[in-house]
């Protein structure tokens, strides 16, 4: 493989920083459904559906402005409570 233009993996620590140093230019996302697994580990179960009905807005909204709207609407209700949710999609949305 010559060249990459996008990658899209699993949020593991060090992948996006190896992926840069042999493909300088290549963007690297997060995988939304890790992204979303991911969110689970820090919810407790009895609030996961809620957490879950809550943030489907945020990932598929039809543009990343709406996303992020979205995503200040979200913060609010979930941040308090569980902040390495809100720490997480901050992260990826950098």
């Amino acid at each position: 493989m010559e060249d990459v233009c996008i990658s899209v993996c699993d949020g593991l620590k060090g992948l996006p920083e190896a992926i840069n140093t042999v493909w300088e230019r290549a963007v690297v996302q997060t995988c939304i459904v890790h992204l979303i697994r991911n969110t689970f580990r820090f919810a407790a179960r009895q609030y996961r559906e809620e957490v879950a009905r809550d943030l489907r807005p945020v990932y598929t909204a039809p543009s990343e402005a709406a996303a992020k709207e979205r995503f200040v609407a979200f913060s609010p209700k979930w941040g308090r409570q569980y902040p390495a949710i809100t720490r997480l999609w901050e992260k990826r949305v950098e």
